[in-house]
């Protein structure tokens, strides 16, 4: 929204308000085209293009941000645990150095005392009679939870983006808003001024008007801070903070949004469809055949082994065999009480998970409530803005009509107001917006989000 040059009686006041705006363009470098419509433009091959569409930001959610990569070391984690236990099944190969000093034997012609050995020991698990199964079920179970909790950390990653990304484009809107009030002071600060000559208007007054133009200089200040700090978020949020993020072009207002579905249909579903839901249910299915599994760890097992070896004396009677292979099974007999702790703790682990999943039930139906009913007042907010910022456009207009004719000079005022609705009305569609996706990724529901892309899992 390009500021307005108001005509005055004044030469002075109308050469002060001209110079004064052109020190607001000059000085705000990233501003002027944060409010454009999306646009045609030719890409840019840099990793963050200028300008930015909202459709740029979520394509370059980075599944390498410290917010996602948490999660999938968790998965990374839950993999190589599953790889673990089944690596148990696999063959082993041993190579076994014994120096041995003994008593020899009476009946043993060598007298000698040196008994060492050598000798290579091969062993391979053929049965544990369900025992890894168990264990790997658990593990599969527990790898499907992380690969879910990765994908919510990504989805919750994506709508940060998007709050960062609005988070910059309001703070261009109320630079702009911030900038005119300024300029609108400063006009009747000068003015007030001059009347003061004529004594026309108390030194009080002017007083006054100096206070609230030095406030609103502040007040813009600050905005002018805003936007270089929300574009350094931005640039964190994509992971790329070596970026300067320039130009960040709006979408077009008002936003295409899906119809709301009812409420009582989302609650039903949402047991079925919630991503966190689903996450928690295989950490419980999880949880549960961990406790299969340690129940098993009292069965047999039973291995393949083969030796081949070498020692130093020779008992000459053919008693030292150079290879041996045979089936070897091994039955528990007693361990005390660590079978039973064993349990015990996987059955409390369950327990924790089946609780976790019915406080995350619990918190996703009132949260669902109230996106709900925050969606439904923000779509009456939504009515009000667009009557605002229609009634501050016919305003404008019968304030420029009126300022042609020099009846009145509220011009900046009126200008301001614009801004002010602007600012207000972007601020609804933003927050609107924010509203649905944060629902989607709830409900699991992607027919529900306004910007609606399709990604690759990370």
């Amino acid at each position: 929204m390009s500021p307005m040059h108001p005509r005055s009686t004044g030469t002075g006041c109308r050469s002060s308000l001209a110079g004064l705006l052109l020190a607001g363009l000059l000085a705000w470098p990233l501003a002027g085209a944060a409010i454009a419509q999306d646009g045609d433009s030719a890409a840019d091959t840099g990793p963050l293009p200028d300008p930015m569409r909202v459709d740029d930001a979520l394509d370059r959610v980075d599944a390498l941000h410290p917010r996602v990569r948490q999660a999938r070391a968790e998965r990374e984690q839950a993999r190589a645990e599953l790889e673990a236990t089944r690596a148990e099944r696999d063959a082993t190969v041993d190579a076994r150095l014994e120096a041995r000093w003994i008593e020899p034997n009476d009946q043993i012609e060598d007298r000698s005392r040196n008994d060492s050995r050598a000798a290579i020991v091969a062993r391979k698990l053929l049965s544990d009679f369900g025992q890894s199964h168990a264990r790997e079920s658990a593990g599969e179970q527990r790898l499907d939870a992380a690969r879910q909790r990765e994908e919510l950390a990504h989805a919750r990653h994506r709508i940060h983006v998007l709050e960062r990304y609005f988070d910059v484009l309001l703070a261009d809107l109320a630079f702009a808003r911030d900038t005119e009030a300024m300029a609108a002071a400063y006009v009747s600060k000068e003015r007030a001024e001059e009347r003061n000559q004529l004594d026309q208007v108390s030194d009080i007054e002017v007083f006054r008007l100096e206070s609230e133009y030095q406030n609103l200089r502040v007040q813009r200040t600050r905005a002018q801070q805003s936007q270089a700090r929300t574009r350094a978020a931005l640039a964190e949020a994509l992971n790329r903070p070596d970026r300067r993020v320039r130009t960040v072009l709006a979408p077009m207002l008002p936003l295409e949004l899906p119809e709301l579905p009812d409420l009582d249909t989302l609650l039903s579903e949402l047991d079925n469809t919630s991503p966190r839901l689903l996450a928690e249910r295989r950490q419980v299915e999880a949880a549960s055949r961990e406790v299969a599994a340690s129940r098993t760890e009292r069965r047999p097992r039973l291995y393949a082994e083969a030796e081949s070896g070498w020692w130093h004396r020779d008992l000459g009677g053919g008693d030292r065999n150079p290879f041996a292979a045979g089936l070897v099974l091994e039955i528990p007999l007693y361990e005390g009480r660590r079978h039973d702790s064993r349990v015990g703790q996987a059955v409390a682990a369950r327990h924790h998970a089946e609780a976790e999943l019915g406080q995350a039930r619990i918190e996703a139906r009132n949260r669902l409530r109230e996106l709900h009913d925050e969606i439904r007042a923000l779509q009456t907010q939504r009515d009000e803005a667009a009557w605002r910022m229609d009634y501050r456009e016919l305003y404008i207009d019968r304030a420029r009509y009126l300022y042609d004719i020099e009846d009145q000079a509220d011009l900046g005022d009126s200008m301001v107001q614009q801004s002010a609705a602007a600012h207000f009305n972007a601020s609804t569609e933003f927050q609107l917006a924010l509203a649905y996706e944060r629902l989607a990724l709830l409900s699991g529901r992607d027919d529900l989000s306004p910007f609606r892309t399709t990604h690759e899992n990370p």
